[in-house]
């Protein structure tokens, strides 16, 4: 079986895909759910928004220093030239995911009228979607090598 040779920079880039899908997943099927059915007030909602990104943090530290223990060498070098412009094409693309989410959810929610705590959850879901593309982009730049 091959194995994969990942950079640093990729290893770090599929541990906060994993986690952010993981813990905005849970998040967004609780609170999606509760509106959906009237049964979440905005204290509820901003305690499990304060406690996913929370758990966000943590999650993300402790892998990336176990990451970096077992990657001692290549989590000290600097990023270089190839490492810059990978970022920079998926920043930049998603930054167009990000852009079309947010027109689209500016439109759904003066056509259906949606009330301000549906709006601030599908902005939040548009961030996450964004961040969570620009890391499979990240990815996908390491992989092709170019």
């Amino acid at each position: 079986m091959p194995r994969l040779n990942m950079t640093f920079t990729e290893k770090s880039s599929w541990i906060s895909f994993f986690i952010i899908a993981l813990v905005y997943s849970q998040y967004f099927l609780y609170v999606f759910e509760g509106l959906a059915n009237g049964s979440m007030e905005k204290v509820q909602i901003f305690g499990l928004f304060i406690g996913a990104t929370v758990a966000l943090i943590v999650y993300q530290t402790v892998l990336h220093v176990i990451l970096a223990i077992f990657n001692l060498k290549q989590a000290d070098e600097p990023s270089d030239e190839r490492d810059r412009m990978f970022a920079t094409k998926a920043g930049n693309i998603s930054g167009w995911v990000l852009t079309f989410a947010v027109i689209t959810i500016a439109v759904t929610v003066f056509i259906h009228d949606l009330n301000a705590m549906w709006s601030a959850n599908l902005l939040i879901l548009a961030l996450v979607v964004s961040q969570l593309a620009e890391y499979i982009m990240t990815v996908f730049y390491y992989r092709r090598g170019y």
